[in-house]
């Protein structure tokens, strides 16, 4: 017998599809979805499921109270933070929850096991396919969007994407980018911009707005990270501009989880250690660069989309044999196996540029001075008892000790929400030793002007490019 078909649905609302979906099939639609999410469906008599996407895109935390019976949900911790409950999490990346079976996993890709060996490179397994098609499919908007541009070379590859798509949309091509004159990434987006005639919006970034926004940063981020704040708080100014043009937006997040991007990797032993590191970090990026993008766009009530984290793309790159990814031999730069697909439709300035997190593309004199100021800001005496205040998780310097304070003024209490890097850095928490980067940062800044012309450098010159 055939299926009568559904019923149309009632609302024009693009969640409404969840409603059809659990109808037709129950709990087991999860992996029926592309897209980013985080809900709950409830009945007369309260909530009957729960989920999370494929990596944490989206925000969700859950708590329950043992005196009433209620279960509470929320995209945000502060919310509720206030409720007398017994127990809070964050509801974890690629599960459902059901009142019959509690918390069940989802996400089961086949690639995501230390022992799997990928085999083939990036054209077999069709990464440029896969990341067409992702652009273009998260382009479905009915509001004018636009693309975040730092200069690096995974938003200069979803720009390129983007270009014959807004043509055809007959949309203007807005483009955001932050940074302090003569930055890095100012320096790398223009060229971009130039490159595909964008119409191109810059903050002009400084230290000073930098350290008086931590308050407001941290509240919206939801953690006490000091790699994570940095890299957010620029992105913070970047979210303000964007809304004021746009209310979507497409980023380049992701790639460097999959394509192995982090200059650490340079120290990388081998293929199957780079296999190892990308599932580490990628299993991270809930509470990371995920928390970091959704929290500072969310903030301005701009909707970040992340092109490079659709479940295909995943698919295709985590596939590729991991020797791929390595830096070695012929493979002078990371992420080679990415910026071959595009080598001669990119400028090579920009394609074989160093990478550079946000935080440090932005200026490359700027942590340094925030640091600084957050150090001034912590007393000798608040100094001297940080272990009494703060067991766990002690910080290890003032700049740590002051985001640490502002989050326990918001969320006190709720420390175990924190993700902290070991050793206080990404790179530290690798199989292998790197001096790449250090608890407080890039090692040397110097790099991120390396084949750009006009980059103001610590030492006050200008860099040339070649």
């Amino acid at each position: 017998q055939q299926t009568p078909p559904p019923p149309p649905p009632p609302t024009t609302s693009d969640s409404e599809v969840i409603l059809q979906l659990y109808r037709k099939f129950g709990t087991d639609f999860c992996n029926k979805l592309n897209g980013i999410f985080a809900f709950v469906i409830a009945d007369e008599n309260g909530p009957v499921m729960a989920a999370r996407d494929h990596c944490g895109v989206k925000p969700l935390y859950m708590a329950t109270c043992k005196a009433t019976g209620q279960i509470w949900f929320s995209s945000e911790l502060k919310s509720i933070t206030d409720q007398k409950c017994d127990h809070f999490c964050e509801f974890p990346d690629g599960h459902y929850w059901t009142p019959q079976t509690g918390i069940q996993k989802w996400y089961s890709p086949e690639w995501d096991h230390d022992g799997y060996a990928g085999k083939g490179g990036a054209v077999e397994h069709g990464v440029r396919a896969a990341l067409d098609r992702a652009v273009r499919e998260q382009c479905m908007s009915d509001v004018p969007f636009g693309l975040l541009l730092s200069g690096g070379v995974d938003s200069a590859v979803v720009a390129q994407i983007l270009k014959p798509i807004m043509e055809e949309l007959g949309q203007e091509y807005h483009t955001f980018c932050v940074g302090q004159p003569g930055s890095p990434d100012v320096t790398a987006a223009q060229l971009i911009s130039n490159h595909l005639g964008t119409t191109h919006h810059v903050h002009a970034f400084n230290p000073e707005e930098a350290f008086e926004a931590i308050p407001q940063v941290i509240y919206h981020l939801e953690t006490y990270e000091p790699e994570l704040i940095r890299s957010a708080i620029p992105n913070y100014f970047l979210a303000r501009l964007t809304s004021q043009h746009v209310k979507m937006v497409l980023t380049g997040e992701g790639s460097d989880e999959l394509f192995a991007g982090y200059l650490y990797f340079h120290d990388a032993p081998d293929g199957t250690s780079v296999h190892k590191e990308c599932r580490r970090i990628f299993h991270h990026l809930h509470n990371v660069n995920n928390q970091r993008s959704d929290r500072m766009s969310m903030a301005w009530g701009v909707e970040a989309r992340v092109p490079f984290l659709d479940p295909n793309v995943i698919d295709a790159v985590m596939k590729v044999d991991p020797e791929f990814k390595t830096v070695r031999g012929e493979r002078k730069h990371e992420k080679h196996a990415l910026r071959t697909l595009f080598d001669g439709e990119i400028p090579s300035e920009v394609l074989w540029r160093t990478k550079a997190m946000q935080c440090e593309g932005i200026g490359m004199t700027w942590v340094a001075k925030l640091q600084e100021m957050c150090h001034k800001a912590v007393s000798d005496e608040e100094w001297a008892g940080a272990q009494k205040r703060f067991p766990l998780n002690t910080p290890h310097t003032r700049e740590e000790y002051y985001y640490r304070s502002i989050f326990d003024s918001n969320f006190k209490g709720m420390d175990e929400f924190v993700h902290v890097w070991p050793g206080g850095c990404r790179a530290a928490g690798a199989a292998w030793r790197s001096s790449k980067y250090t608890r407080e940062g890039l090692a040397d800044v110097d790099q991120l002007a390396r084949g750009l012309t006009g980059v103001a450098m610590p030492n006050g010159m200008v860099s040339v490019g070649g």
